[in-house]
């Protein structure tokens, strides 16, 4: 069954379009049979916060306070998101100002959009019994960028460097998203070489941001043996990143036609770089992770806490990590030209592992980190790493012909699969844009895991999602 992963209005075209995923394969088509965003709020396979997040506007401050929490709670789209609202139009995500239903026995509190510790603004309002969540509304939009706005009227050696500032985290995913584009564009076609190399540079994003998510999470329990291991290895992987691209993050790297590595390193010390990075790994992380997963304490405190199910995926549209530790397979690697021989997890046939919860989280972060080192391994054997050191991404695209039209690409990063669509002229230039990080689908798990959570449980539970505040705020 295809199901809708993104929509957007196309200016140029005056058209709408959405995104349809089926068996790991997204496609884009023109929506001709609806005139508005009310046309496909009121169509339950559309996910709310992928239509607010792309055709909402600001409509001011939001009040449900005269809602009993059973009505604003409820998924009867109309009565909630449409007809109390009596104008037509569909509110964006963002913060203008919010009441929500809070009954005599309950109270609200926000959190956000300054936060304790350093982490993006975003605005958290619970409501609260005892100590028990009866709800969250999560609202951002603090620190708008006008990415898509600043983007139009450029070539493709501009935009490539505000691709990578979507979600720094991903900016390797990212840059090769937009980096397909231009190429189906050229009628460029990189040597599989380059495209397995793009992969080991998401995949080695992928590791470091997981190793570093094991470390929070040890540390939001308070297991210190873990936390402290991740803190400082992380660094293998970023310190891999440099190793093949000059940069820790990546930044750069990928661009069209190929990539552009770090010339201080040999072909020979490239490949030799990435068995530091399993050697930190294997010595270091994974054992305080296998000893992690035999403490009793922390079973209790991860299982069980904050829960997602199959159906919530199902029927709400999250993608990747969410999807994945919930026991749905979801993972775009594997139709990937650029992932030869990938062997997906099999969530589902691990129900005691993958149950959607803080424990599904963390061990699913550890077995990525397995998996992406036993793929990445095979590949560096296999990879002529004298071709990729010696390409050009330059060259290829000076003489080349750009065809003119609407172009999009979806790339597995390490949350979820990013999402960009270009809609590009003769000169190259963007006229219209849409971008959908996973992480607009995937707030919205956040707000369904904590509903009868304890309150203290909140930040266990908002690390072990560790979605993107400013991939959500373009």
């Amino acid at each position: 069954m295809r199901k809708p992963t993104g929509v957007f209005y196309s200016n140029n075209r005056q058209k709408f379009y959405h995104f349809l995923s089926e068996n790991n394969v997204v496609t884009m088509e023109a929506v001709p049979d609806k005139k508005s965003a009310i046309d496909f709020l009121m169509d339950d396979s559309y996910p709310i916060w992928v239509l607010r997040h792309s055709l909402g506007k600001d409509m001011g401050a939001e009040d449900y306070s005269s809602l009993s929490e059973e009505e604003y709670l409820t998924d009867k789209r109309s009565k909630v998101l449409g007809l109390h609202q009596k104008s037509g139009t569909l509110r964006d995500p963002f913060f203008h100002g919010l009441k929500v239903p809070c009954a005599s026995n309950s109270y609200s509190h926000a959190v956000g959009p300054i936060h304790a510790g350093i982490i993006e603004p975003g605005h958290f309002r619970f409501v609260v019994e005892g100590e028990t969540i009866r709800h969250l509304t999560i609202r951002l939009g603090f620190q708008h960028r006008g990415i898509q706005e600043r983007i139009k009227g450029l070539p493709h050696s501009k935009v490539m460097h505000f691709s990578e500032t979507i979600s720094g985290d991903s900016s390797v995913a990212y840059a090769t998203a937009f980096s397909r584009i231009y190429e189906d564009a050229m009628s460029i076609q990189p040597s599989k070489d380059v495209e397995i190399f793009r992969s080991l540079l998401i995949e080695t994003e992928r590791i470091a941001i997981h190793i570093g998510d094991l470390g929070g999470l040890s540390e939001d329990i308070g297991y210190y043996p873990l936390f402290g291991v991740c803190a400082t290895d992380r660094g293998a992987g970023l310190g891999l990143m440099e190793n093949w691209t000059g940069n820790r993050f990546g930044k750069a790297a990928v661009r069209p036609g190929g990539v552009v590595v770090n010339s201080k390193l040999t072909a020979k010390d490239a490949k030799a770089a990435f068995y530091n990075l399993k050697k930190i790994f294997k010595k270091n992380v994974e054992p305080q992770v296998l000893r992690a997963l035999n403490v009793s304490t922390i079973k209790e405190r991860l299982q069980g806490c904050g829960k997602i199910t199959p159906e919530d995926v199902n029927k709400q549209g999250f993608v990747g990590q969410v999807a994945r530790m919930a026991g749905v397979l979801q993972d775009q690697r594997l139709t990937d030209i650029g992932y030869p021989d990938w062997k997906p997890l099999a969530p589902a046939e691990d129900q005691y592992h993958f149950s959607g919860d803080a424990w599904a989280r963390f061990y699913l972060r550890y077995k990525e980190i397995e998996q992406s080192l036993l793929w990445m391994e095979t590949q560096v054997e296999k990879l002529n790493w004298d071709q990729v050191w010696s390409s050009s991404p330059v060259e290829l695209t000076k003489s080349a012909v750009l065809k003119p039209g609407l172009y999009f690409q979806t790339v597995e990063a390490w949350r979820g699969p990013v999402l960009v669509a270009l809609d590009l002229n003769a000169e190259g230039h963007v006229t219209d844009s849409y971008i959908r990080d996973p992480s607009v689908l995937n707030w919205h798990a956040l707000e369904l895991a904590v509903r009868g959570e304890l309150i203290g449980d909140f930040p266990l539970n908002n690390k072990s999602f560790n979605l993107s505040y400013v991939g959500f705020d373009l």
